[in-house]
């Protein structure tokens, strides 16, 4: 990993393919003290391909082992997104006998014609018997075949105790079907969900996720449904919308209004985020793709393209806005880091605080107070290539995102990259914030992190953190840089 980290945009923190390209996180599931991350990945160029499932482990959620392959294409297609659980009880008949957690991986194959016609996808099984390290197909695979749609992907299955059944949830074009099986290879539909709720555009939903979520300080339980759309998000182009409500094991029945979207980020680059799945510890933590459909092709690495996101976890609270996930870092990305340095400084106008001269990573956590009427703007590779603008109003705080392609030596890689966002959150005198920073990236996590942005970036140098005050005054309070 340090060999690879010294390519110029390579990130330091943040998952990288050691080679290719990669997209969606899938199969995240957690065997034997590892979390184990799968990806869509073509090692064979650093464009999109034909699909392959990578593969990565790690203790800590921060130190990855890159692995071989696990699922490559074959007769029966390529190897799309799709998800991993482990079957404690032998229901699929496969593990008998085996001392290893049987591991399944369920995935859509896709086979792709040169006549022209629409490619085929339909749901596939892998299973392995050495805790999720080595892979063999199901003979018999398909075990859910395409029922003639023309988008069929992306399987994400769980266990439901109330039910007793296993579930599955597939993207069908525009919305989400709903299977239920009691022995992984056998599934009936029971439902569907999503065709006039929530954010749509002339491309099909991708890359569900379901999980059940205790509401923080209760003993309430909802149940939250993750959705990826690839053109209308929060800041353009790809997404990730969700929705809390409450599912019966066949039906999932939406606490919002049809018309309401919620975000799990509202910048640039967070897409098809996953959660792992068979964690011993309560936990919800999610990844997703950083990067957007609109130029992930085009972005300006060489031997390598695309990163996953710091990994986050979920939790469920209400807000001044109503119920909302919240993310944050895991425990050990703050708590085992090494303290650089704190700040505690009042900014008035034309005042900068340079947090570092001298870094490539960093997590900048700590307290923001604005008096009405002033502005701060955070740069976070230290040049005017992205800024991230607070203003508090009378009523408000706007949270205004530019970013610039040719800025401080970039090339014009693609006309898509740029843009300028804005988000209106509910006014308060602190803003709690969270700030990670790598060689291309930035994710910012406001309000305990029910607003994230995360943004991709390419200085061809990366110089400081600037947070400059550009009118009225702004307190820094407890601001810790972590290397």
């Amino acid at each position: 990993m340090q060999q690879l980290a010294k390519d110029i945009f390579r990130p330091t923190m943040h998952f990288t393919p050691p080679f290719g390209w990669m997209n969606d996180p899938n199969g995240l599931v957690y065997i034997n003290n590892e979390y184990h991350l799968f990806y869509q990945y073509y090692p064979y160029a650093n464009k999109w391909g034909p699909m392959h499932w990578g593969h990565a482990v790690s203790a800590d959620l921060r130190n990855w082992q890159h692995l071989p392959p696990a699922l490559v294409p074959d007769e029966k297609g390529m190897c799309f997104s799709g998800s991993a659980v482990v079957d404690w009880r032998n229901t699929s008949g496969l593990f008998d006998g085996e001392t290893q957690p049987g591991a399944l991986a369920f995935y859509t194959a896709c086979i792709a014609y040169d006549d022209g016609r629409d490619s085929e996808q339909m749901q596939s099984l892998a299973y392995s018997k050495d805790g999720g390290f080595s892979w063999n197909k199901l003979t018999d695979n398909p075990i859910l075949p395409n029922p003639g749609l023309k988008d069929f992907r992306d399987p994400k299955v769980i266990w439901h105790e109330q039910s007793q059944h296993w579930v599955m949830v597939v993207t069908e074009g525009q919305e989400i079907g709903f299977y239920r099986s009691k022995d992984l290879k056998q599934w009936e539909k029971t439902s569907n969900f999503g065709l006039s709720e929530g954010k749509h555009d002339e491309m099909p939903w991708e890359c569900p996720d379901l999980f059940p979520i205790q509401l923080e300080g209760s003993d309430i339980c909802y149940w939250v449904l993750i959705v990826g759309v690839q053109r209308c998000s929060y800041a353009g182009g790809s997404g990730t919308q969700y929705f809390i409500g409450q599912f019966d094991g066949e039906r999932f029945t939406n606490h919002h209004d049809a018309e309401t979207a919620l975000w799990l980020d509202y910048g640039r680059d967070y897409y098809a985020a996953q959660t792992w799945s068979d964690m011993t510890d309560g936990r919800r933590t999610s990844i997703a793709w950083m990067s957007n459909w609109l130029y992930a092709n085009d972005v300006p690495t060489q031997a390598w393209r695309s990163a996953m996101s710091v990994p986050r976890d979920l939790k469920l609270s209400r807000t001044q806005s109503g119920l909302r996930l919240l993310s944050s870092l895991p425990k050990p990305w703050l708590n085992e880091r090494d303290n650089i340095i704190s700040h505690e400084k009042t900014l008035h106008a034309g005042d900068c605080l340079v947090i570092s001269q001298d870094y490539q990573a960093g997590i900048l956590d700590g307290k923001l107070y604005l008096h009405r009427g002033s502005s701060i703007s955070i740069s976070p590779l230290g040049n005017r290539c992205l800024t991230y603008n607070i203003e508090r109003n009378e009523k408000n705080i706007v949270i205004t995102t530019s970013r610039k392609v040719g800025a401080e030596g970039e090339d014009s890689y693609n006309n898509m990259f740029s843009h300028d966002t804005s988000l209106t959150i509910p006014d308060s005198d602190c803003l709690q914030l969270t700030l990670i920073v790598d060689r291309c990236s930035s994710e910012l996590l406001l309000q305990d992190g029910e607003y994230c942005f995360t943004e991709l970036s390419f200085p061809m140098e990366v110089k400081s953190i600037d947070i400059y005050c550009s009118t009225g005054t702004g307190i820094v309070e407890s601001l810790t840089f972590f290397k």
